[in-house]
C-alpha cells in the first residue's frame, strides 16, 4: 500500500511540473523602510535646487484627547515623519490624519500656502469608524494645484476638544529614471519606489489603496503598523488605515 500511494505521489509531481502548476503558494513577508528626503537618492527625486530639510515647520504632530477629564485611547494625529512635513510628486495629494474614537464631533481640516492664503477647507463630523483618514485634495476648479517646491501648511482641528494638529507638504519632480521604474512596476514594488525617494504622502496612499484592494491580506495592516511605529506614533499604528 505504501509503494500504491509512493507511486500516485510521484504521478501527481510529475503532472504538475509539466503543466506547471505551482505546488505551493507563497506570498513573501514585504517590509517597507522609509528614506527621508535629505539621505534619499538624486536619481529619485529632483531636489530643485533646494534644501528639504528647509521645510521643516515647528508644530504638533500628537495632541492627547480628552473627554469627561479622562484621556481618549487614540490622539489627534497629524500622520508625518518627526520632521512633521513629507513629500508627494502629486498635484493634488491625499494627507493622512488620525482621529480620536469620538462619533458626532466637527472636524476642520485647511490647507493654506505659504503666504497662509487659504486654499482649500472643508468641515465634516466624524463617523463610527475609528482609524487613519486619508482627505484627498480634490481637483476643483477653485482649488489651485500645488505649486513645485513650496511649503503649504495643513491642519486638522476638532473645535470640541480646543484639539488641533498640523504638518507640511511640498511638492516635487521625480526625475526620469524614477519615472520610468514607477511606470513598469507592480503596485508593491511601487510601494518601495515611493518609500526609497522620500514621498511620504504617496507611500501612504499607495499603501492604503493596497489594503483597500486586498483587505483580508494581513501583510498591508503590518505594513502600516512597522511605517507609524518607525515615525513615532505607536499610538494609532495598531487601529486601522482607511
Amino acid at each position: 500500500m505504501l509503494q500504491i500511494l509512493r507511486n500516485c505521489l510521484l504521478s501527481l509531481l510529475a503532472i504538475a511540473v509539466i503543466l506547471g502548476i505551482p505546488l505551493l503558494s507563497f506570498h513573501p513577508s514585504l517590509s517597507v523602510e522609509f528614506t527621508p528626503p535629505d539621505r534619499g537618492s538624486p536619481e529619485q527625486v529632483d531636489a530643485g535646487g533646494t534644501r528639504f530639510a528647509d521645510f521643516e515647520r515647528p508644530g504638533e504632530r500628537v495632541i492627547p484627547v480628552f473627554m469627561d477629564g479622562e484621556e481618549l485611547e487614540c490622539p489627534l494625529s497629524a500622520i508625518l515623519p518627526p520632521e512633521n512635513y513629507g513629500l508627494t510628486r502629486q498635484a493634488y495629494p491625499t494627507i493622512f490624519y488620525h482621529t480620536p474614537p469620538v462619533e458626532g464631533v466637527e472636524v476642520i481640516f485647511s490647507l493654506r500656502d505659504a503666504q497662509d492664503t487659504l486654499i482649500y477647507q472643508t468641515r465634516y463630523l466624524t463617523g463610527p469608524d475609528h482609524g487613519t483618514y486619508g482627505l484627498p485634495i480634490p481637483a476643483y476648479v477653485n482649488v489651485q494645484p500645488l505649486h513645485p517646491y513650496q511649503a503649504y501648511s495643513w491642519t486638522v482641528e476638532i473645535p470640541e476638544f480646543e484639539a488641533s494638529v498640523s504638518g507640511t507638504i511640498v511638492r516635487v519632480n521625480t526625475t526620469a529614471s524614477f519615472d520610468e521604474a514607477f511606470a513598469t512596476a507592480s503596485a508593491e514594488e511601487r510601494l518601495q519606489l515611493l518609500a526609497d525617494a522620500g514621498l511620504w504622502y504617496d507611500m501612504l496612499d499607495q499603501l492604503a489603496q493596497l489594503h483597500r484592494e486586498n483587505p483580508d491580506d494581513p501583510q498591508w495592516s503590518r505594513l502600516w503598523t512597522q511605517i507609524a511605529e518607525d515615525a513615532e506614533l505607536m499610538k494609532v499604528g495598531d487601529k486601522p488605515l482607511l
